[in-house]
């Protein structure tokens, strides 16, 4: 068999074997429920960073319109 042939096929093998189930994706609830300061740091980590740059375009509006 030539060697092109033995290759493929090792790799073929190995793609088609399933391999031991991932570990670190869990289903379910969370263990330890968060609490509301992580709540309240999470809630504003994504308010900034979703709104931050309208508000900065909006604040800075009359610059942006000025042509020179």
């Amino acid at each position: 068999m030539p060697l092109a042939a033995r290759l493929a096929g090792s790799f073929l093998r190995s793609a088609a074997r399933p391999g031991p189930p991932r570990r670190g994706v869990i289903s379910g609830p969370p263990q330890q429920p968060l609490g509301p300061g992580e709540s309240v740091v999470g809630f504003l980590a994504m308010f900034v960073s979703c709104l931050g740059p309208a508000a900065w375009v909006l604040a800075n509006l009359e610059e942006y319109k000025k042509r020179e």
